[in-house]
């Protein structure tokens, strides 16, 4: 299928790599299929492609690159509601911030997207306590 976006334009996009996210990401409660585009070849950073929007697109990166400690919580309903089977089946990303300064960029360690790599499907798990930061900067000063 062919999907207009506004940072790459036309974009062909197979029915078998669309995430489907089973509660929408907070504040875009329209948005529920996504597909996760490569920024650059040699680049950790990747783009989560709304489907259903073209004009919306979120930079992701697996949280483990900033924070090699970084753990989910995943609570049982929620690896319900992905159908996990197994943790191994989960691919983890957060969403990225990027001021103007791009020395200042930041990720949501409390908001991680959960994919469940078989199945498609994916839900952003808010972590209930503050064990991890909204704002976590990705380089040091």
């Amino acid at each position: 299928m062919k999907v207009m976006t506004d940072r790459f334009g036309a974009i062909d996009v197979k029915e078998e790599d669309i995430i489907t996210m089973v509660e929408p990401i907070l504040g875009f409660p329209y948005a529920k299929r996504y597909v996760i585009l490569n920024h650059k070849k040699e680049s950790p950073f990747k783009w989560f492609q709304c489907v259903d929007d073209g004009s919306l697109a979120f930079v992701i990166i697996n949280p483990k690159l900033v924070k090699p400690d970084y753990v989910v919580p995943l609570e049982e309903e929620d690896a319900k509601k992905l159908q996990l089977d197994s943790l191994d089946d989960a691919e983890v990303y957060v969403l990225v911030v990027i001021p103007e300064d791009p020395k200042k960029m930041t990720v949501n360690l409390r908001g991680p997207l959960v994919i469940n790599r078989k199945k498609r499907l994916g839900k952003q798990v808010v972590i209930p306590d503050d064990s991890y930061p909204i704002r976590y900067r990705i380089f040091k000063d």
